[in-house]
């Protein structure tokens, strides 16, 4: 007797690192997620991968490898959205029983649900409809508007225009993707209240995210932590609250005058003259408050870093900051967890379904940096609650990210959609 052989075709943003040298890119540190669980699923006995990038190729390709079927489809004018002739492409030569689009957030995710019309399964990310309230991260935009500071008030208004003609025309297309499946994916209490405001008679199924492979196996350790260290692993929006932790780290200062604030990402201060952002944007405003604030000394950005730079940087920092305004599932909180890194994190989105207050890290309200500093200020002065804290993310994290664990849940989800269709059919 034949085993039946289950199909799923994954969507994907981004190229994925482990196929970047045959698209003769170099591998990025993203991706992190499809990448480990398409692997693991391409080993499970009936099943067979295939994964659709939105790609930086300037051509459609196809490339088997390591058991996956890969496609590149180059994205398009509109940087968000493919060609539909490559849509029809790819499902046509893939065949796929389940279509699992990962983030309904682009168009592109919108395109194959609307031009597929079997068994599909939608995993949840940005939500752009969930944080459209907080896309400027609470910046005071109106009181940036002011005449007398003219390079303030350009970039209150490129931030004003980014808003709405790059974010909020988005939000339609992903709605309409939300409303148009069946099954939804999330990891966290806060995607469980998107997916039932935003497709309220789809199946929410749970699965967490399998971290990046490096961090399972590296550790935080007192003894060789740099004192008075924050690391925070995005900086390059306001949502990000980069903000906030600067004005937290004035306070900090006062009574640490060496600590210092690590900032993943790269320095705005090196961008080329050329480079719109160099003059305006969100690193402007944060530029000039750390100036304003005295803290030229005080502040370093990591440069884009590798997943073994961000874990080894992670290793050696006193406390770890997750510090967005609003965030669904923050991988970079994850992260830190499962290394026992001490972490302070804002009480936002996902987060508090990933830690618990005061057990497994420090929880502030995300625009209050007098409460950020005093959280960060507990780690700094108390070795024990470091050390507690770090050993109760990591215990934690182990469990919510345990690669089996999720691989499992996955399946399960995968088989409930398989059985819910041939139903159907039937």
């Amino acid at each position: 007797m034949t085993e039946s052989i289950t199909r799923v075709l994954w969507t994907s943003n981004i190229d994925l690192p482990d196929i970047a040298e045959e698209l003769g890119q170099t591998p990025t540190p993203f991706g992190g997620w499809l990448t480990l669980m398409t692997r693991r699923l391409a080993q499970i006995p009936g099943y067979e991968i295939g994964v659709a990038m939105r790609s930086e190729s300037k051509r459609f390709q196809r490339i088997e490898k390591d058991g996956i079927t890969y496609y590149a489809l180059p994205q398009q004018r509109d940087r968000y959205d493919v060609a539909q002739v490559d849509v029809d492409k790819v499902l046509a030569d893939f065949a796929p029983d389940i279509l699992h689009v990962e983030g309904a957030e682009m168009r592109h995710s919108r395109r194959f649900l609307s031009t597929w019309s079997g068994p599909c399964l939608l995993s949840m990310q940005g939500v752009l409809n969930g944080i459209a309230n907080y896309e400027l991260g609470r910046l005071p935009i109106f009181a940036m508007l002011n005449p007398f500071k003219p390079r303030l008030a350009l970039t209150a208004m490129a931030l004003l225009l980014q808003r709405q003609w790059q974010f909020l025309p988005r939000l339609q297309s992903e709605r309409a993707a939300m409303q148009s499946v069946d099954h939804v994916m999330g990891r966290t209490l806060w995607d469980r209240a998107q997916a039932k405001a935003l497709s309220p008679d789809a199946t929410y199924h749970h699965c967490s995210r399998i971290l990046r492979e490096v961090f399972y196996s590296a550790s935080w350790d007192w003894s060789s932590a740099e004192p008075f260290s924050i690391f925070m692993g995005n900086g390059s929006s306001a949502r990000k609250g980069a903000h906030i932790a600067v004005e937290a780290l004035a306070i900090l200062k006062r009574d640490f005058p060496g600590v210092t604030l690590h900032i993943a990402g790269v320095d705005p201060r090196t961008l080329p003259r050329a480079s719109l952002k160099r003059y305006v944007g969100y690193s402007v405003y944060l530029l000039g408050l750390i100036r304003k604030l005295g803290l030229e000394g005080n502040v370093r950005f990591t440069g884009v870093l590798s997943a073994q730079a961000m874990a080894d940087q992670m290793a050696r920092s006193h406390v770890c900051l997750m510090a967005s305004i609003i965030e669904n599932s923050p991988n970079t909180l994850g992260e830190a967890m499962i290394l026992g890194a001490p972490t302070v994190s804002a009480y936002c989105g996902g987060a508090p379904s990933m830690a618990r207050d005061e057990v497994e890290a420090l929880f502030y309200r995300p625009d209050d940096p007098a409460m950020l500093a005093f959280q960060v200020r507990r780690i700094f002065e108390d070795p024990g609650l470091a050390s507690q804290l770090s050993e109760a993310a990591r215990a934690r994290a182990l469990q919510t990210h345990d690669p089996e664990r999720n691989l499992a849940d996955l399946l399960v989800a995968y088989e409930a959609i398989v059985q819910g269709s041939r139903g159907v059919r039937a």
